[in-house]
Parts: structure tokens; sequence; C-alpha cells
């Protein structure tokens, strides 16, 4: 897992890089579209400036030219009207992306006090656990302390009973010696059995114990990303509403320069119409239609320019949006996939572990001693079998 997850997030950075290559590579192709264009305006506004010099230099202006001009001039209202009403529409959806923007940082923040809430009940459960662990430890320990307490207190009656039994010369059959040897010999084969068994579920504890502890170090380097993605997050929302307040101080300027180029046109026509008693040769004239046609080509592209620059801004923020998202989303989903997955082997290990330890009572290692026996024999046998048992029960492991 570690390995798909570090794949996944060197995918991540080289998809952030190539989007930031990209970013800035259209920033600078915005800046020199900018550049350009305002160098064309000021190259044009001179050739306007030596236009109307040119018009103010004519002498007369025939009928015909003055019906052409009146009508030019009111389709270029009509167009100068539809470029309000784009920019009033441009200003609307500006303003809804702004409100989209505002929810999303509302959103992230509910996320992130989600993933705090949710690194605390992480660290409450770890508390619990160990705490759970110690006083599995302890009562482990002190069982076992009990046991061999109650076992030496248990061969030592019993070798004071054959001691006495010997003594007394009391004779008794081998038979019976026999049989509680063999049944000495079976219950340490069935104790070390079970001492076998705790051993195994030792280990196994131990090693679910750091398969736990290496997933809780995956989640804090999870949730630490995610802190980071947030802030780069931030930063980029922040970009965005800077050049948000950009493109409104933007449309406010082109707005005043609307509304002096329509002042300036009104005096240019005022000069016109002081000189339509007048006649134009026909050379000026076609000269002067000929200029017009290319001051209204070069507004054309004017137009289709600053169209490209606003469709290609529009889309750098979606997609910016659109990949902040997407991110957050599957950190997310990771996360909470861990968590529930750490969650749920906690619970198992629990109550395994109990359910283990519920099997055992306090006595179940102990047995009532049998008749005494009469034979010589007994005390050395019943010594070896103590002995062994003791040593049997030295060897019960103490979770740690």
């Amino acid at each position: 897992k570690y390995f798909r997850y570090q794949l996944k997030c060197d995918d991540l950075v080289r998809q952030r890089k190539a989007l930031l290559t990209q970013h800035s590579t259209l920033e600078q192709e915005n800046k020199d579209t900018v550049a350009y264009l305002k160098r064309s305006l000021l190259e044009k506004e001179d050739e306007a400036g030596e236009l109307s010099q040119r018009l103010q230099n004519q002498l007369q202006v025939s009928d015909q030219e003055r019906d052409a001009l009146q009508l030019r001039h009111s389709r270029e209202r009509q167009e100068l009207q539809n470029r309000i009403d784009e920019l009033i529409k441009e200003n609307a959806a500006l303003a809804e992306r702004l409100a989209s923007l505002e929810a999303f940082q509302e959103q992230k923040e509910e996320m992130m006090s989600s993933l705090e809430s949710l690194e605390k009940q992480l660290a409450s459960q770890k508390e619990e656990h160990k705490d759970d662990i110690h006083s599995l430890e302890m009562k482990a320990l002190l069982e076992k302390r009990r046991l061999e307490r109650e076992m030496e207190s248990h061969a030592a009656a019993m070798a004071a009973e054959v001691q006495l039994l010997v003594d007394q010369k009391v004779p008794e059959t081998t038979r019976l010696a026999l049989q509680e040897n063999a049944e000495v010999k079976a219950r340490v084969g069935q104790l070390s059995e079970q001492v076998q068994v705790l051993m195994e579920e030792n280990a196994a504890l131990r090693g679910c114990k750091s398969q736990l502890s290496v997933d809780v170090e995956n989640l804090e380097e999870m949730l630490r990303e995610t802190s980071r993605t947030s802030c780069v997050r931030k930063k980029v929302v922040e970009q965005l509403t800077e050049k948000c307040q950009q493109l409104q101080a933007e449309q406010k300027d082109c707005r005043q320069r609307l509304e002096q180029l329509q002042t300036e046109h009104t005096g240019a026509l005022g000069k016109m119409e002081a000189l339509r008693s007048k006649f134009t040769p026909p050379k000026n004239r076609a000269q002067v239609s000929r200029l017009e046609a290319e001051l209204q080509q070069e507004r054309r592209r004017r137009s289709r320019m600053k169209n490209i620059i606003q469709e290609a801004a529009v889309a750098l923020r979606q997609s910016l949006m659109m990949v902040c998202k997407s991110l957050t989303d599957r950190r997310l989903t990771e996360i909470l996939h861990l968590y529930r997955l750490c969650r749920t082997r906690n619970l198992d290990l629990d109550w395994s572990f109990q359910f283990q330890l519920a099997r055992y009572r306090p006595g179940d290692l102990g047995f009532v001693p049998r008749p005494a026996l009469k034979h010589k024999n007994v005390l050395p046998r019943m010594e070896a079998g103590s002995s062994r048992f003791v040593g049997t029960l030295e060897h019960i492991p103490i979770y740690n």
C-alpha cells in the first residue's frame, strides 16, 4: 500500500507541476497579448488622430457620404450597446464564480474541522488501546505469579505428605504410582500446548501492534500532506480572487475608455457636420473610406483578441478549481478508508485477545492430590514430576 500511495503521490506531483507550467505559460502569453494590444491601441490612436486631422482638412462631404456616416454611426452605437451588455453579463458571471469560490472555501473549512476531529479520535483510541494492553499485561503477570505460588505450595504439600508416608513405612501398590505419574505427565503436556498457544497469540498480537503503528504513521503523513495541499489551494484561491479583482478593474477602465471614445466620436461628428456643405474630390473620398474600413477591421480584431483572452482566463480558473476539488475528494476518501480499516483491526484484536483470555480461569493449572502412595519410589517420581511442572510454568510468556 505504501508504494501504491507513493506512486499516486508522485503522479499527483507531476500533474501539479504540469498545471503550474501551463499556468505560467498562459500568464506569460496573456501579458504578451496585453502588451501587444496596448501597443496596437496606441498606434491606432495615433492613426485615429491623423485621420481626424485629415478629416478636418477635408473641404467638402457629399450627401451620400453623410448618409453612409449616419448609418455607420447607428451600427457602431448598436455594437457598443452589445459590448456593454456583454460586459454586464461577464460581470455577473464573475460574481457567480466568486460566490462559488466562497462556498468552496467554506466546504474546505468544514473538511478541515472534520479531519481534526478524526485525528483527535484516532489519538484517543490509541491511548485507550495502550491502556488496555497494559491492563492485560498486568493481569497476565499476576495470574502467572499466583499460579507459581499455588504450584509451589502444592508441591511442598505433596512432598511433605509423601515423606510422611515413607517415614511411616506404609506399603502401597506400584500401579497407583505409575497411574499418578502418567496423569502428571499428561497434565504437563496439556499445559505445554497451552503455553505454545499463548506464545503464538502473543507473537500475533505484537505483529498486529506493529502494523497498527505503521497505519497510524501513514495516517499522520497523509494528514500532513492534506494540510500542505490545503495551504496550496488557499493560495490558489487568493490568486484567483486577485485576478478577479484585476479583471473588474480592467472592466471599469474599459468602460471609462468606452465613454471617452463615445465623447470623442460625438465631437468628431460635430466637426464633420460643420464641413457638410463642402465637397471632397473622389480621390480623398476613396482614401477616407479605405482608412475607415481599416479602422473598423482593427476594432473587430481587438474585440476578438479580448474575447480570446477572457475565454482563456475562464478556462484556466475552471481547470484549477476542478484539479483542487479532485485532489481534495481523493485525499479525504483515502484517509477515511484507512481510518475505518484501522478501527476495524483494533476491534478485532481486542475481541480475539479477550476471548482467548476468557478461556482460562484461575485454578485451571492446579489439581487435587490423589490418595497417598505407600511405595518407596513415589517420592523421587513425584519430585521429578513437580520439578518438570514448575519448570514448564516458568516458560509461560508475559505479554509485552
